[in-house]
């Protein structure tokens, strides 16, 4: 009667088994209810359920027992060629049959896990394998403390528990196909209503990423919770970049790496075959798909089953990737593919419409900008019209360009022709402080090594540089690095020229790519050379002013000392006459004569004398101020007028005194005069005749003035030379009185 006892106990087990798969429970509980069974309700030590991976390494899927916590720590293999794989776990699933051993320890096979088995107790165990759709799924593993425990009986009504378990397993399969049939009618139903509202977006033709993020997003709220992503390809590295993406981490998708290259990581994955073929690519069970083991690892994370990958393509050419994912195997059927091979034919077809319209709008943009440019050559050609100095030409320039493009920096540098360097010393724009520390190379200069820059290689033969992609077109470190760190795509410099010889350049730069097209390019050009033509134009009518003033100078002035000449020299009288009766003051009008001068021109020569009057010019500028005159009226004769003279208090004529500080200044002229004592080496001996007259004492009118000078001029030299006379007026031609002689 006792050996009765368990296998009543089991067959109450198994009867409360059929109930529970007759409950259709899920895949889980149907593992941990048959273990749970097998021991408190069978009388068995411990239960285990285990299924293995397709390498064959056994997962435990449910234990119970009072050491359960022992079938997690071990390996168990289903692999012949494994001593992990050669237990009664291997054994039954390869032979797809029962194995009972009941003394268990007794086994060769078993010796690996001999010290386990002793600690759980285990002195027998069997092993059941149960099936999935036909085939071999996983194992019942069961033990008992006691030796001989499974007789064929019980063995029966184990059988029949993994039958049942089976049996469970196929039902959870079909249940779920019902419910994945039924989800899928509804998610078919949602992608029909997300390819409506992504084609509703794309009416506003958006920019590509808000076209992306917005696809991704509506596959994620209205199909599989798994999300989607879109990625982009590069060009130079063949790998795919995620642009947007909803429903899974950042970091996972980040992570994720595909390549479109077949030689590369990744490269068998969807990727390559998707852009290679320009054709969807769709993936019903990722983990028996022949994808990398990388990219499958990545795809388990995430507990995705199915992925379904289609082309983005542009102006023809596949550039990127659409992927939905799912959690279900077998989840894209064929309207689900039908219907996502029409939202990426819509998504190309909106990247074109976007990049048409961006090409209309560039189009427009640059008859804007032509227009605009064509105003700045106008006014340009105005200001070169009106004969600017250079300075104020180019900075105006500056402000005209860049009026003509706001977003533009406009500059103008000028060569150091002694470091080759262009110098930035006009420019604006927003953000163009920089351009001010600017220091360009172009040539090299003496000393230095030569070299064969970029630039050198354009203005060297006058020609332009023109940068459209600065990334793609300029190889010179150092260019890319300013035009990397400034955000500069497009540049543009033009050669100006002065008398034929590189002089600097007219620059534009813009943080648009494909700024310079051949109209602005030509139009910029033209104003270079309008600036060449303003700076010769400017240094011609510079010499013309130059020659105008030099002759008007010439025509006032003596040409051997520069002094006044005598039409200049009655003008300022004339002038002085007028100030000193406006302010009621005095002048002073003297005529010097130099003794001495002929001997000089006949015993040295003209030379010789020349340089004697030159010094003697040179004696009076610096003897008076700037507000007196000294001329040269002929020869050897020189006029001076001495203004802003106190007139004479006293009702005397004036005489040496009497105007203060007048003797002390006639003295100084006479003694630096005297000082002169060598010329080109050779000793000379010259004095000076000085005939003074001052007005208003001598109220005459100034021709009179000069001969009332003149006269007292010759009172000196009848009176012994080498002193000065002041003229009085209503005396007699030849004055009596003695001239002031040298003390």
């Amino acid at each position: 009667m006792e050996s009765l006892a368990p296998l009543k106990q089991m067959s109450r087990a198994l009867s409360n088994l059929n109930r529970l798969v007759a409950s259709l429970p899920d895949e889980e509980t149907l593992y941990d209810e048959i273990a749970r069974i097998a021991v408190f309700e069978c009388g068995l030590s411990h239960a285990m359920v285990a299924v293995p991976d397709p390498l064959g390494w056994v997962h435990v899927r449910s234990a119970h027992g009072k050491n359960r916590d022992a079938f997690f720590s071990v390996k168990i293999s289903v692999n012949e060629d494994l001593p992990e794989g050669r237990g009664l776990i291997g054994r039954a699933f390869r032979a797809s049959s029962p194995i009972v051993e009941n003394r268990l320890l007794d086994v060769p096979e078993m010796k690996i896990w001999r010290s386990v088995l002793e600690g759980m107790g285990t002195a027998s165990s069997a092993v059941f394998p149960f099936y999935r759709a036909g085939s071999v799924h996983g194992c019942l593993s069961v033990h008992s403390s006691s030796e001989d425990f499974f007789i064929p009986d019980l063995v029966d009504i184990l059988k029949s528990m993994a039958a049942s378990l089976s049996f469970g397993l196929d039902n959870v399969d079909r249940k779920k196909a019902q419910t994945l049939h039924e989800e899928a009618l509804l998610t078919v139903k949602n992608y029909y209503r997300a390819l409506g509202e992504v084609n509703e977006f794309l009416i506003r033709i958006p920019s590509p990423q808000e076209l992306f993020q917005k696809v991704c997003d509506t596959l994620y709220s209205r199909g599989d919770p798994k999300g989607a992503i879109v990625g982009l390809l590069d060009p130079k590295t063949k790998m795919i970049v995620w642009t947007a993406f909803a429903g899974l981490s950042s970091d996972w998708v980040y992570s994720l790496s595909l390549s479109a290259n077949p030689e590369g990581a990744g490269g068998e994955s969807m990727a390559d075959e998707v852009l290679r073929t320009g054709k969807p690519l769709v993936v019903n069970d990722c983990l028996n798909h022949p994808l990398s083991p990388a990219l499958r690892r990545k795809l388990e994370e995430q507990n995705i089953r199915a992925a379904a990958a289609y082309p983005l393509h542009r102006s023809g050419e596949p550039t990127g990737v659409l992927i939905a994912f799912s959690q279900y195997v077998a989840f894209f059927g064929e309207e689900m593919e039908r219907l996502l091979d029409e939202l990426s034919r819509n998504v190309s077809f909106a990247l074109d419409n976007y990049d048409r319209r961006l090409e209309q709008k560039k189009s427009e943009r640059t008859i804007l900008t032509l227009k605009n440019y064509y105003q700045a050559l106008s006014k340009i050609n105005r200001i070169v019209a009106n004969v600017m100095a250079p300075h104020e030409l180019f900075d105006r320039t500056c402000e005209i360009l860049h009026e003509s493009e706001k977003t533009s920096i406009v500059g103008v540098a000028e060569l150091d022709q002694n470091t080759g360097l262009l110098l930035w010393k006009h420019y604006t724009g927003s953000e163009s402080d920089w351009v001010g520390n600017l220091r360009l190379p172009v040539f090299p200069v003496s000393g230095q090594s030569a070299f064969d820059s970029i630039l050198l290689k354009s203005f060297r033969d006058g020609r332009p540089l023109v940068v459209n992609d600065s990334l793609g077109e300029i190889s010179d470190p150092f260019l890319r690095l300013l035009f990397s760190k400034h955000d500069i795509r497009s540049a543009a410099m033009f050669p100006i020229f002065r008398r034929e010889a590189f002089f600097g350049v007219v620059a534009v730069v813009s943080r648009q790519s494909g700024f310079f097209n051949p109209e602005l390019s030509a139009l910029l050009d033209e104003v270079s050379r309008n600036l060449s033509f303003a700076l010769d134009n400017y240094d011609r009518e510079q010499e013309r002013r130059s020659q105008e003033d030099r002759a008007l100078f010439l025509s006032l002035h003596d040409p051997l000392t520069s002094l006044p000449n005598r039409r200049l020299f009655y003008d300022r009288l004339d002038h002085a006459k007028k100030v000193a009766l406006r302010h009621g003051s005095a002048f002073a009008v003297g005529l010097l004569d130099l003794d001495g001068f002929k001997e000089v021109n006949d015993r040295l020569g003209h030379k010789a004398g020349d340089h004697v009057l030159i010094a003697v010019a040179s004696l009076l500028t610096t003897l008076l101020r700037d507000s007196d005159t000294v001329a040269r009226l002929g020869g050897d004769e020189f006029g001076i007028i001495l203004t802003g003279l106190s007139p004479s208090s006293s009702s005397e004529p004036p005489s040496s005194g009497t105007i203060p500080g007048l003797d002390a200044t006639l003295d100084r002229i006479l003694e630096g005069i005297r000082n002169i004592r060598e010329i080109d080496g050779f000793p000379v001996s010259i004095t000076g005749c000085l005939g003074v007259t001052v007005f208003p004492s001598d109220p005459s009118e100034v021709d009179q003035l000069v001969m009332n000078a003149d006269r007292s001029m010759y009172a000196v030299k009848k009176a012994g030379k080498d002193g000065w006379k002041i003229y009085v007026p209503g005396s007699s031609p030849v004055p009596q009185d003695s001239p002031r002689k040298r003390k």
